[in-house]
């Protein structure tokens, strides 16, 4: 709590990049106040004193009077920073004291102002540069899961999570005299052990469930059926908080209890695919235990399910570098490394920390479409998997595919498939000699216009032929003939006519069109390239 005496000392330092002063006598903007706040955190932490000039001298505020207690929440919905604020009764007047921290390690923090990611450089604000953002960016974040727990023991650890433990890492590894190691060999073999201490890695893992209960409450796994996505209230309940190598299985097993089934033919085999496929829930929910933040308090991982949909929720946004858009590129982070190394010692999760991967290409080839993240914020990373099966033709049409040319697609190559499937058309697929070779894609147009779509095959295979003809659209020849209709029937047209008439085109396509055109001897040009008007030679119009 400040008293008048600490503003004056305060007030004894100029302005500097971690102390920044505002005059705000009746108002302070809400931007400019997100821009100050974030670009002090980015700068390392400081103070924000308002009713004090650049100067230093007080002034006096009127800003926040009867409101302060909420400015604080309204910043971090804001910029995710939670500041302090304090007003101090100075003699001169009233000053508002902000008393704002640094940054997360590795993270910058965004403003919603003036500035997208601004920082203090002296006593001003300015955009934060490439070389503050590769700095910072650069910054390695400690290992939140290798913490040291100095009240846990070994006779806190669960033996029936250790020994199913061992067993794993025999499997993997081809060691079976795992199995006969003592408990703390194996817990130093993997590291769960520093320092003869035991880390909060192990307690998550193995540890005792009393002991999760009340060393780290948040460490809870918590599944909700609903009859109906739609649905506000639960159908079922069920909530782990015990070793993870206790309940993997059994979460598993609950969520497989309520799966459903979708047959489909595939010549005179009966197929099916279920709704919840086991490696993708698996993988999605190894990957919020090792990815979530358990620095927070009071949120647990939900497991979110319906017969339409299946979504896990983790307390902890993505790291800065990752995004929903290139997570499937970005390169591997690990929020819980030594969590995330235990698990891949027994094969539980992907090495590259994600396996991301493994769930978009399960659910590319059974034909539900491609997993998103919506409802993904700077607080949580949720991941939605389709259920339902969009198009089990494409699923066929794949396999026939496999089968006839006796060839395999790799997970970049199928992920691309996914996309033209979607959206129809795309511009410059990276697989597309493999593709046109083997007859499963085909070209829209020529030169710099060129785009690919699902061939003829493919729609002929879904009995849709009216859907390729509308995403093909119109021939080349269609469009030629559409010109000299234009032009005959209003006696000429202008490159501008025929903009209007084609917007999916670009200008040079168009001008190709009436070179082909001019070429034929069909028509030709009177005036300036851009100026003039194409008419028909003489002898098409007799």
């Amino acid at each position: 709590m400040y008293i008048p005496e600490d503003i004056d000392d305060i007030l004894r330092n100029r302005e500097n990049e971690v102390l920044e002063f505002k005059e705000a006598k009746g108002n302070f903007d809400s931007g400019d106040r997100s821009d100050c706040c974030a670009a002090i955190a980015n700068t390392g932490g400081g103070r924000l004193l308002l009713g004090v000039t650049d100067a230093g001298d007080i002034v006096g505020t009127k800003v926040y009077m009867g409101t302060l207690n909420k400015i604080p929440h309204d910043v971090y919905q804001r910029i995710s920073v939670t500041i302090l604020a304090e007003d101090v009764l100075h003699p001169k007047g009233r000053v508002v004291v902000f008393d704002i921290p640094s940054r997360p390690v590795g993270r910058r923090v965004k403003s919603d102002g003036h500035y997208r990611y601004p920082i203090r450089k002296g006593e001003s604000i300015v955009e934060m540069d490439d070389e503050d953002t590769k700095a910072i960016l650069n910054e390695v974040q400690p290992d939140f899961s290798s913490g040291i727990i100095e009240s846990l023991t070994i006779g806190d650890i669960d033996e029936r999570a250790v020994d199913d433990f061992k067993k794993r890492m025999a499997e993997k590894t081809g060691n079976h005299a795992l199995i006969n190691s003592s408990t703390e060999r194996i817990l130093q073999d993997a590291e769960l052990i520093r320092g003869g201490k035991l880390t909060l890695a192990c307690l998550v893992l193995l540890g005792k469930k009393e002991k999760i209960a009340e060393l780290l409450p948040q460490a809870e796994i918590i599944y909700e059926w609903r009859n109906s996505s739609e649905q506000i209230h639960h159908d079922s309940r069920v909530s782990w908080r015990a070793p993870y190598f206790i309940v993997y299985d059994d979460i598993w097993q609950t969520i497989h209890a309520r799966n459903l089934r979708t047959p489909y033919q595939e010549g005179f085999i009966q197929q099916e695919v279920l709704a919840f496929d086991e490696k993708s829930c698996r993988e999605a929910v190894n990957n919020a235990v090792a990815h979530r933040d358990y620095s927070i308090s009071g949120r647990s991982v939900f497991i979110y399910a319906s017969p339409e949909s299946f979504a896990v929720v983790s307390p902890g946004g993505f790291p800065e570098h990752i995004t929903p858009e290139n997570i499937l590129k970005a390169p591997p982070h690990w929020r819980n490394r030594l969590i995330a190394e235990a698990l891949e010692r027994t094969k539980l999760v992907e090495k590259s920390g994600q396996g991301i991967d493994i769930i978009f290409d399960a659910t590319i080839r059974h034909g539900k479409g491609l997993p998103d993240f919506r409802g993904t914020d700077a607080y949580t990373v949720r991941i939605n998997i389709p259920s339902k099966v969009k198009d089990a033709e494409f699923i066929r049409f794949l396999e026939k595919i496999v089968n006839e040319k006796q060839i395999s697609f790799s997970f970049d190559e199928i992920y691309e498939l996914e996309l033209l499937r979607e959206q129809k058309v795309v511009a410059n697929p990276q697989h597309k000699e493999k593709f046109l070779k083997l007859g499963i894609v085909e070209k829209i147009g020529k030169t710099s216009g060129t785009k690919y779509m699902l061939s003829h095959r493919y729609y002929s295979y879904e009995e849709k032929p009216g859907a390729y003809t509308r995403i093909r659209g119109l021939t080349r020849e269609h469009k030629k003939q559409l010109i000299l209709a234009h032009i005959k029937r209003e006696s000429h047209g202008q490159i501008r006519d025929f903009i209007d008439a084609f917007p999916e085109l670009k200008r040079s396509d168009i001008n190709n069109l009436l070179q082909e055109l001019k070429h034929d001897n069909l028509i030709y040009l009177e005036g300036k390239t851009r100026t003039g008007v194409w008419k028909l030679v003489k002898r098409e119009i007799d």
